[in-house]
């Protein structure tokens, strides 16, 4: 299957995957107050914040050895095994420290114990369906990784509905439904990988060891965007209101169409991306350039697009007045998550020569660039303010990492303009 193909598929899969969360709008916005809707925005970021930190790239890394084949392809069932001993660890020193100081944490946000001790083993279940994913991917089937990822959205929709619905179970049927259905498909992930001879009972410590490498430079990487999405809501939450704060997420889920689509559009960009570098040529590295352009240029009009009609998504989908004001943050929403897509396809040329350090400097600096603008955005515009900083810091980590990109493996990304010299 072509690239666009591919691409058209993980973009249909991902929208329908994602769409959870505006198919569950009317439910959401009809059925839970707006700090309802800020308490189950918390817990489900920090479950996102610490489930980035926990898998330790591990999907990462077990995608990369499936291309470079560095421990050879006969031994890549015990890599994949291997590498999924570091979440394992982390998961069980997290559970730890969740018990020792999670009740102050609880009484801080003023939610219930049980949840914030929940976290780790929440954060847990996003391991397997994406290691499955990420297999999917590698091999070119996106066929498979649909269905696999659709059936998952359907039974989460449905085990939400009813319990909120049918239930009355407000915001945390919820998460029991979206939580126990990744449980239920990390099981069946586990089977299906086991089945075809992707996983075996076995842990060679040295991929491990491999795996902890690759994954630890990252850490700061990717957790970057999601101290980013926490920071901003525990800003607003704490600045503003958690009221502000559900107002604010209605509006944040509506922009996040855009991560929904560059984040399909990577998923079938980077594979392609691997194989050519893998045989790479001065023609390839034009035609690298020109599609990558083609992308970047598509994801600005689908900004746009989102903006022209979210008033409609508004109209419909969202129940009660009270969200309706969360409008206005969907249009700078929606162009901070095209430049975070801007910034995706820029970092893969980093993660395939393994200068993986690379980000963990420019995450650091984000991280500390977004906080600071977190607080004196959102002190000066309210939760507007929270909208500028995201948007601000993701267009600063695009800039940095397309040039240190271009030092570590340079591209004619100026092919034009040295034509037009010639021509002169």
């Amino acid at each position: 299957m072509n690239l666009w193909k591919s691409m058209s598929v993980y973009t249909i899969s991902n929208l329908s995957r994602q769409a959870i969360g505006f198919v569950l709008l009317p439910v959401i916005t009809g059925y839970l107050s707006a700090g309802q809707n800020g308490d189950l925005t918390t817990i489900t970021s920090m479950v996102t914040f610490v489930g980035s930190f926990m898998i330790l790239s591990a999907p990462g890394a077990i995608n990369l050895e499936y291309f470079r084949q560095d421990q050879g392809k006969e031994n890549f069932p015990t890599y994949i095994s291997s590498a999924l001993v570091n979440p394992l660890i982390l998961f069980l020193i997290l559970t730890l420290f969740t018990f020792l100081f999670g009740s102050s944490l609880a009484a801080w946000l003023e939610i219930p114990n049980q949840w914030i001790y929940a976290i780790p083993l929440l954060s847990l279940t996003i391991l397997l369906p994406q290691v499955l994913s990420i297999i999917y991917q590698a091999r070119s089937q996106p066929v498979q990784y649909a269905a696999y990822n659709l059936s998952m959205t359907l039974l989460d929709l449905l085990f939400s509905i009813l319990l909120i619905v049918g239930l009355s179970m407000n915001w945390e049927g919820r998460l029991i439904g979206n939580y126990g259905t990744k449980i239920l498909f990390g099981i069946i992930a586990l089977f299906l990988l086991y089945r075809s001879g992707l996983l075996q009972i076995k842990v060679n410590w040295t991929y491990t060891k491999d795996a902890l490498f690759f994954g630890l430079p990252l850490i700061l990487h990717i957790l970057s965007a999601n101290i980013m999405d926490l920071s901003d809501q525990f800003f607003i939450r704490e600045m503003v209101g958690k009221e502000e704060l559900g107002i604010y997420s209605i509006g944040y889920k509506v922009g996040m169409i855009i991560l929904i689509l560059q984040a399909a559009v990577v998923m079938a960009w980077r594979p392609f991306l691997f194989k050519e570098l893998k045989e790479i040529t001065p023609k390839k590295k034009k035609k690298i350039v020109q599609l990558s352009y083609l992308i970047m240029a598509g994801l600005v009009l689908a900004a746009g697009i989102l903006y022209l009609i979210s008033p409609l998504l508004f109209k419909y989908l969202v129940l009660k007045p009270e969200y309706h004001d969360g409008i206005k943050y969907v249009g700078i929403i929606a162009l901070a998550y095209v430049f975070l897509g801007w910034y995706k396809m820029f970092s893969s040329y980093i993660i395939y020569t393994k200068h993986n350090k690379y980000l963990s400097y420019i995450a650091i600096f984000n991280i500390i660039f977004n906080l600071l603008l977190n607080y004196f955005l959102i002190k000066n515009y309210g939760a507007m303010g929270a909208a500028y900083a995201t948007t601000i810091s993701y267009f600063c980590f695009f800039v940095i990492t397309a040039v240190v990109s271009q030092r570590v493996y340079p591209l004619p990304w100026l092919f034009f303009l040295k034509k037009n010299i010639h021509d002169l």
